[in-house]
């Protein structure tokens, strides 16, 4: 039972590491992007425009319609498709 134990801690650590280096580089990508966002909860949900993104499991919902998606260049795309075009 001891060996199990072990075992679940070991899974249970590597993955809130996981989810850590993804919240790092999830908002690294956004940031030299540049989309700007606002961090709530100390960087574990943001606001991006009307999305909600949660960049340590790259869910993203759309705050009126409640669509999903998940990633952070699956939500990079979306942002652009809502963006109209712009001339400059």
């Amino acid at each position: 039972m001891s060996e199990q134990c072990e075992i679940f801690r070991a899974m249970a650590e590597h993955r809130q590491a996981k989810r850590r280096a993804n919240n790092a580089s999830s908002t690294e990508i956004l940031r030299k992007n540049g989309i700007e966002f606002v961090s709530k909860n100390n960087g574990a949900h943001l606001i991006i425009g009307q999305y909600n993104f949660w960049p340590s499991t790259g869910l993203f919902i759309h705050r009126k319609t409640n669509a999903r998606g998940r990633g952070v260049f699956n939500l990079l795309k979306t942002l652009q498709k809502d963006q109209p075009c712009q001339n400059t």
